[in-house]
C-alpha cells in the first residue's frame, strides 16, 4: 500500500493491491460506505458489480454514441440523395438515381 500527501499536508491519494476479486469488491464497498466519492478501481479482468460497489452511476456515453451513429447514417443517406438526385443528377447506363446499394459503404 502506498499513500501520497498533498502540498497542504493532507492525504492526496491511496493505492492498494488486492489478491482476489472478492477482496477488491469488499474494499470498494467499504470505501463507498465510508463516504468517499472520488474512487476508482482497476483490474486486469472484469469484476462483476465493481461499479456499483464503488457507487458509480451508468454513463450516458453509449446512448450518445448510438445517437451519433444514427444521425451519421441518415446524414450520409441524405447527402448522397441530395448530390445524386437533386444537385447533380447524372444518369449513367440507365441506372436509377436512387441506387442504395452503392450508398452502403458511405452509410457504413
Amino acid at each position: 500500500m502506498s499513500a501520497h500527501e498533498n502540498t497542504d499536508g493532507g492525504l492526496f491519494g491511496l493505492v492498494a493491491r488486492f489478491g482476489s476479486p472478492e477482496a477488491l469488491y469488499e474494499a470498494a464497498e467499504k470505501t463507498r460506505d465510508a463516504g468517499y466519492t472520488q474512487t476508482d478501481a482497476h483490474s486486469p479482468f472484469p469484476v462483476h458489480g465493481l461499479w456499483e460497489a464503488l457507487g458509480m452511476k451508468r454513463s450516458i456515453l453509449p446512448v450518445l454514441i448510438f445517437g451519433g451513429g444514427v444521425v451519421g447514417f441518415f446524414g450520409g443517406l441524405y447527402l448522397q440523395y441530395w448530390v445524386s438526385v437533386v444537385t447533380y443528377p447524372v444518369n449513367v447506363g440507365g441506372r436509377p438515381y436512387i441506387s442504395w446499394p452503392s450508398w452502403i459503404p458511405v452509410t457504413f
